[in-house]
């Protein structure tokens, strides 16, 4: 290869990257226009404030379906409490013989068998 050929091919990819340089900064203007022109024709409706109010309204309940989709569920925290200290007084070595001769045993038991 000489080198004229390494500055025609050079010349030859430089004038391609500015051509597609070019042709993505056309696209990027002519979707910035049509984004004008609808913003102009929403600035001309009579409606707007009603239009607005249930854009707002879709926006959350799009949030909501989202969030319920992608964040776990949270759980209580008095739930996340009971079942710590469930947890604790099962791995405690008493844990029957103090449920036993307490006096919310017997209130426990009862209420468990009216369920």
């Amino acid at each position: 290869m000489s080198s004229s050929d390494d500055g025609r091919s050079r010349a030859g990819w430089e004038r391609e990257a500015v051509q597609l340089l070019a042709g993505v900064i056309d696209l990027g203007l002519e979707q910035a226009e049509g984004a004008l022109r609808r913003v102009r024709g929403l600035l001309g409706r009579s409606d707007l404030h009603a239009l607005v109010g249930d854009g707002h309204e879709d926006l959350k309940a799009r949030g909501e379906l989202a969030l319920n989709r992608y964040a776990p569920a949270t759980e209580s925290h008095l739930e996340a409490l009971a079942r710590r200290a469930a947890a604790t007084r099962a791995d405690s070595p008493d844990a029957g013989a103090a449920d036993a001769g307490s006096p919310d045993a017997g209130a426990a038991d009862a209420g468990a068998a009216d369920a």
